[in-house]
Formats: structure tokens, C-alpha cells, sequence
């Protein structure tokens, strides 16, 4: 019986949430943002070359 009531209470709420704002007016739903498809006009442009952080050969004998 109490789960029945609970149930009751949530569809009651859930029925009087509208999408309206608080003066009873609606509020326009957002629209398409998205173009599709979607176009990347700089993927096969070559990208610059990344250079080296370090100088090469790195020295592993450290007993010196």
C-alpha cells in the first residue's frame, strides 16, 4: 500500500513539472546546432614536424 502511494506521489509530480516557466509561458526548444556532416577542413594539411626534446644519444653510462 505505502509503495503504491509513493508511486502515486512520483507520477503526481512528474505530471505537474511542465517545460513552461514560471508565468504559465513556454519556452522555446533550443534548435539544430549541429551541421551535418561534419567537414575539417585542415585534416590533410600537413602538420609541422615536432622536435626533439632531447639530444640523441643519451649517455646511460652514469658512473662517471
Amino acid at each position: 500500500m505505502s509503495l503504491a502511494t509513493i508511486a502515486l506521489v512520483v507520477v503526481g509530480f512528474a505530471g505537474t513539472t511542465g517545460s513552461g516557466s514560471a508565468d504559465g509561458k513556454k519556452v522555446p526548444r533550443p534548435g539544430a546546432i549541429a551541421v551535418h556532416p561534419v567537414k575539417f577542413p585542415d585534416r590533410y594539411r600537413p602538420r609541422p614536424r615536432q622536435t626533439p626534446t632531447v639530444s640523441y644519444p643519451i649517455p646511460w653510462d652514469r658512473s662517471h
